[in-house]
């Protein structure tokens, strides 16, 4: 069964329609997060490594094509959504990614930007939540683009390195992956809430 699977992926990624369909795929992720777009990359990019398909190179394009349109085309709905984020319960998943963006967002909305990238329900708030508040477009296109590139790269390379890991066992190097891919997302999180936590203290200290 597991054989059976590996041959599939490889046949599907393989096919040059592969390529667009992680672009749909990137771009409904933006509008409802509940597709895994981090565990299609970093199993593509696994793949890659230990299979030979699909190319590097053209999975991270699609995906910073797809991730660039959904997150504009939600940013673009933002004022509509607001009231599904407002009605979201505090407690779930969701609802804490809502305290997080509003949270950092006075710290740093552009930092924040950047960072929810790599946290799926947070870039989706992030982006209704700035959209509601009127803020600039050309500010949010700027560095959600440079979050998408970041995000593109890390997610398909990190699957890359699992996979030229263990390029000898195919099941293992999908889960190394995608394992690497969470760890590098979370990683990324805690790193930026040590850094805002360091400049609310300079500041505190300089307000002295």
């Amino acid at each position: 069964m597991i054989d059976a699977l590996i041959g599939f992926l490889n046949t599907l990624m393989a096919m040059p329609i592969f390529y667009p369909l992680v672009t749909v795929l990137i771009v409904l992720d933006a509008l409802a997060p509940v597709v895994p777009s981090e565990t299609v990359l970093n199993l593509a990019g696994a793949f890659a490594a230990s299979q030979g398909v699909p190319n590097v190179g053209a999975v991270i394009l699609a995906a910073i094509i797809g991730g660039v349109i959904g997150d504009n085309i939600c940013f673009a709905l933002g004022s509509k959504l607001i009231n599904r984020v407002d009605a979201l319960d505090p407690e779930s998943k969701a609802g804490q990614a809502i305290s997080w963006v509003r949270r950092n967002m006075n710290r740093g909305a552009g930092a924040t930007i950047i960072v929810a990238r790599f946290i799926p329900w947070a870039r989706w708030v992030a982006t209704i939540v700035l959209s509601s508040v009127r803020y600039n477009w050309f500010a949010f296109f700027f560095y959600d683009t440079i979050g998408v590139v970041v995000w593109a790269f890390l997610s398909v390379g990190v699957g890359y390195l699992g996979g030229s890991l263990f390029s000898d066992y195919p099941l293992l190097a999908m889960v190394v992956g995608v394992l690497l891919g969470a760890t590098v997302g979370f990683i990324i999180q805690r790193l930026q809430n040590r850094l805002f936590e360091w400049h609310d203290v300079r500041r505190g200290i300089s307000a002295v």
